[in-house]
């Protein structure tokens, strides 16, 4: 996937995301769309969730979790094949008492998405941030 394709599918995502329209989802993600986390319960892969419900419902639960999400830097790079690369700076505030254990209220994190793409919609969704632990 060249650079211009990747940018594509993930213009056409986030509006789709950001809208929070089941049927905007449904145009661009498989049945079978996976999102998986980068932290949750399900380890070793954080939290999965699947299909257009399952986006949904994990954009609930970040809705949830964090009072501030942000993110900037962005570069989105396509990668031979069916994947591209999204890397960026993560920058958020959880709801008060949500951090987890050791993570600070508010955060700014390097972060990187691996994004696997079939016939030009997303089939998985996999979310990578640099971790907070304590010393």
């Amino acid at each position: 996937m060249d650079d211009a394709a990747a940018a594509d599918v993930m213009k056409r995502f986030g509006k789709a995301f950001f809208s929070r329209d089941p049927a905007a989802l449904a145009q661009v993600l498989t049945d079978d769309a996976e999102w998986h986390f980068a932290f949750g319960s399900d380890a070793p892969d954080g939290r999965v969730r699947r299909g257009v419900d399952g986006f949904l419902q994990g954009i609930a639960e970040n809705e949830a979790l964090f009072a501030e999400l942000r993110f900037t830097d962005v570069v989105i790079r396509g990668i031979p094949g069916d994947q591209l690369l999204m890397t960026c700076r993560v920058e958020g505030r959880y709801r008060a008492g949500k951090a987890p254990d050791g993570t600070p209220e508010a955060f700014c994190l390097r972060g990187l998405e691996l994004v696997t793409v079939r016939d030009g919609r997303i089939a998985r969704k996999d979310v990578f941030w640099k971790q907070y632990r304590a010393a």
